[in-house]
């Protein structure tokens, strides 16, 4: 009998501990200009304990045009072969017992997990290392929709964040993206040269995983993160090991994506 008072005392402790923690995070959530409107989703079932860190993974996280384009295989870009859900089960694998990189990137502190193998192939890789002098190399411009302006319909931000990042927006047809494109909720794209190669990612299966998060508070020293973006197969490193995250320095680092009928 004691046993069991003790085990449900147990229990009611760590289910007040959970509940306080949903409540701070939900704060958070509400007081974060990018996220406010998430704040009513959060819940038991979108805040996860993931090793040192608090996740909040919406049900949604995975459905934005940025996310779901990489569970489309007829998308050029890599693209997972399994479900949403074991995505989810294996990000939060991966961030409980994988080593991770913290970096600070234009005021925000980002933890990555990048090329991370999984136990099996896991999708399949758009990307391929080459020699830079393959003659089958060409150079494509590539338009690749900017998501941020289907939610952000601050000028001043939208524009900021362009320029920090050295992103050209457009419009689809090639145009200088505007403020009245914005407030016409006119779809943007970044505009850019990328290297090709010929090839079919298809032939091109992939075990490496990446995750990227963004830190929104703490709770105590556990940092309180959410989704940035995860997909499958290479993230490209310069040679001292540094990640790039810029699609067009790729070529400059022998990464091509692979395309047929060239």
């Amino acid at each position: 009998m004691k046993l069991m008072l003790e085990n449900w005392k147990r229990f009611l402790n760590e289910a007040e501990e959970a509940s306080d923690t949903i409540e701070q995070v939900r704060k958070m959530i509400a007081d974060n200009r990018f996220l406010s409107g998430k704040a009513s989703e959060v819940s038991a079932e979108t805040v996860k304990e993931a090793g040192p860190f608090v996740f909040v993974l919406f049900k949604d996280s995975l459905d934005s045009p940025h996310m779901s384009k990489h569970f489309d295989e007829k998308n050029p870009i890599s693209t997972w072969t399994i479900s949403k859900d074991q995505v989810k089960d294996l990000m939060l694998d991966i961030m409980a017992k994988k080593d991770f990189k913290a970096a600070e990137e234009r005021g925000v502190q980002k933890y990555k997990w990048l090329n991370v193998p999984a136990k099996e192939d896991i999708g399949l890789d758009s990307l391929k290392k080459a020699d830079p002098s393959d003659p089958s190399i060409k150079a494509i411009t590539d338009l690749e929709k900017f998501g941020m302006t289907d939610r952000v319909k601050d000028w001043a931000v939208v524009s900021k964040v362009a320029a920090d990042n050295k992103y050209e927006l457009v419009n689809q047809d090639g145009s200088p993206y505007t403020e009245e494109d914005l407030a016409s909720d006119k779809p943007s794209f970044i505009k850019q040269e990328i290297g090709v190669i010929p090839g079919d990612k298809r032939q091109n299966p992939t075990k490496l995983v990446n995750i990227i998060v963004a830190e929104i508070g703490k709770i105590g020293e556990k940092p309180v993160v959410s989704l940035m973006t995860t997909f499958p197969g290479h993230s490209p490193v310069d040679s001292e090991g540094k990640d790039i995250m810029d699609k067009k320095a790729f070529k400059d680092h022998g990464y091509y994506f692979l395309k047929g009928d060239m």
